[in-house]
C-alpha cells in the first residue's frame, strides 16, 4: 500500500512538470536544465551540481512556470547525482534537513511543504512525511490546510491515516464522490481526443487510474468505517465503469 502511494503521489508532482514543459517555461532555464542532465550523463558531476544549485536558487525567481519543474524534474536529477557524488549528497541533505525544519515550524511555507513532501518521496521515505504531518495536526487542528494538495489527500488515504483524513476530507465515500469521481469522469472523456490505439490506451489507463485510487479508498474506509463506506466507494466506481462502458456501446 505504502509503495503504491509513493508512485501515486510523484505522478502527480512529474505531471505537473509535464505541464510546464507544455507551456514553455524560460529559455534560459529550459537550456540549463537540458545542460545540466547532459553534464550528468557525461560523468561531470561538478559542474552538473553547479547548475542544479543556480536553478534551485534562482529558477522560480526568473520564470514562476518553473516550480513545478524544480519538483519534478531538478529534485529527482539532484537526487540521481547525490547517488554519484559525495558533494551533490552533501548538499541534498542538507537541504532536506533545513526543508523539514522549515516545514514543522512555519505551516504556511507552502514551498517547504512541496519540497519535503517530494524529497521524502525521492528518498522513499514518505512514511516519514506523513508522521510529521500527523504529529503537527495533533497540536494544531487543520494546520497543513493552506498547502493540501492532491497528492497529500492520495497520501493521506493510502497510508489510512485516520487524523488527516477526518481533517481533509471529512467522508470518505462524499470525498471520493465529489472530487475524484468528475476528476477522472474528466479525463477519461479527454481520451476522445485522440483516435483509434491511442484512445483505448488513453481510456484503459484512466480505467486503471481510477481502480487505483478507488482500492485505496475503500481500503482506508474499510480499516476505519466498516463495509457500508466500502461499499458506496465500490458501488461508486462501478457506476462509473458502466457510465463509459454504455458511451463505448
Amino acid at each position: 500500500m505504502k509503495k503504491q502511494l509513493t508512485t501515486s503521489a510523484f505522478i502527480i508532482t512529474s505531471a505537473l512538470s509535464g505541464f510546464a514543459h507544455a507551456n514553455d517555461i524560460n529559455p534560459q532555464l529550459q537550456a540549463k536544465l537540458d545542460e545540466a542532465n547532459y553534464l550528468y550523463e557525461s560523468g561531470r558531476y561538478r559542474e552538473a551540481l553547479d547548475i542544479v544549485h543556480w536553478l534551485d536558487e534562482k529558477g522560480v525567481a526568473i520564470d514562476h512556470d518553473f516550480y513545478p519543474v524544480r519538483l519534478g524534474t531538478l529534485l529527482p536529477l539532484w537526487k540521481r547525482l547525490s547517488s554519484s557524488y559525495n558533494p551533490a549528497r552533501t548538499s541534498y541533505n542538507s537541504k532536506l534537513k533545513v526543508t523539514i525544519f522549515d516545514t514543522i515550524n512555519n505551516p504556511q511555507n507552502c514551498t517547504s511543504y512541496d519540497d519535503t513532501q517530494v524529497m521524502l518521496d525521492i528518498n522513499g521515505s514518505y512514511d516519514e512525511f506523513i508522521t510529521l504531518l500527523e504529529n503537527k495536526e495533533v497540536d494544531y487542528p487543520r494546520v497543513w490546510q493552506r498547502c493540501w494538495d492532491q497528492a497529500s489527500t492520495l497520501a493521506a488515504v493510502e497510508h489510512a491515516s485516520k487524523p488527516l483524513i477526518e481533517s481533509y476530507l471529512v467522508d470518505l465515500s462524499d470525498h471520493f464522490d465529489s472530487y475524484f469521481v468528475p476528476l477522472i469522469d474528466g479525463l477519461y472523456l479527454q481520451c476522445s481526443d485522440y483516435d483509434g490505439d491511442e484512445e483505448t490506451e488513453c481510456q484503459d489507463g484512466v480505467k486503471d487510474y481510477l481502480l487505483g485510487i478507488s482500492l485505496s479508498y475503500q481500503n482506508a474506509a474499510m480499516i476505519h468505517y466498516g463495509l457500508s463506506e466500502a461499499g458506496s466507494i465500490g458501488g461508486s466506481t462501478l457506476k462509473l465503469l458502466l457510465k463509459w462502458q454504455n458511451v463505448e456501446l
